[in-house]
């Protein structure tokens, strides 16, 4: 009697232990077909941190197809293409549930134009070249003289002496000051001089305190416009700044 009870017990025990399994299967079976349901189709594709690359050419490059499930998009492939884009210096792609997609990029900022040896290229603040191009139309950032380059393409990396220095004090500058300059004179090494669009002078000297001297020049730019001051030249080269302004 005992053994057909401990049987029974048996078979209860066993029956259970199929039916948790079963209905474990059949969850994981579920969770994979929703997964895979078009309810998971990516339906939004966010860009953010662009500016001068389009969100066209964002979506180009990334290669992300308008029917795609979420789930079987390779966020470190969409990475790798963007970040074969010379423009681009740091991605990040994020799911967001459940249908959108979010590439946030971080832009090389340019920062120079430098004469070369086939007409001018557009560096950014490591020196990269980000575009090479035969005549200047549209300067927004300022064009380095006194030097010129040799045979550098898209993608090197510039290596010059002096130029450095120009570069360290460049990205210093945010982007509303860089627009104001429309010279970077590095006729002597040692004597580093800008030139404003208004044809301000303002001269920075060596390659001393140059992140200190980027950040008064974004100071008195700002001071000058604020108080419509006329002022002849800007000398940084000493600890206290020299302000010479125009004689009436």
């Amino acid at each position: 009697m005992q053994t057909a009870e401990r049987l029974r017990a048996a078979r209860k025990r066993r029956a259970s232990i199929l039916a948790l399994w079963l209905a474990a299967l059949a969850l994981i079976i579920a969770i994979f077909l929703f997964i895979r349901s078009p309810f998971f189709t990516v339906g939004t594709v966010l860009v953010e941190g662009n500016k001068y690359v389009t969100v066209e050419e964002v979506l180009r490059i990334a290669g992300v197809p308008e029917q795609v499930n979420i789930f079987r998009l390779k966020t470190t492939e969409i990475q790798a293409r963007l970040m074969g884009d010379l423009r681009i210096a740091e991605v990040q792609v994020t799911r967001s549930f459940p249908a959108t997609i979010a590439i946030h990029i971080k832009e090389r900022q340019p920062v120079a134009f430098v004469a070369s040896q086939y007409g001018f290229v557009e560096i950014d603040r490591q020196g990269i070249v980000m575009a090479a191009l035969k005549n200047l139309k549209e300067v927004k950032v300022p064009v380095v003289t006194g030097i010129r380059l040799g045979n550098v393409y898209v993608g090197d990396q510039v290596d010059t002496p002096g130029l450095s220095n120009a570069l360290t004090y460049l990205a210093g500058l945010d982007e509303q000051v860089l627009n104001q300059l429309s010279e970077v004179n590095m006729n002597t090494p040692d004597n580093l001089i800008i030139y404003t669009t208004n044809s301000l002078c303002i001269r920075i000297g060596d390659n001393q305190r140059l992140m200190e001297k980027a950040k008064l020049t974004a100071e008195i730019l700002q001071e000058i416009s604020t108080k419509k001051m006329n002022v002849e030249y800007i000398d940084l080269n000493y600890t206290s700044p020299i302000i010479k302004i125009r004689d009436k």
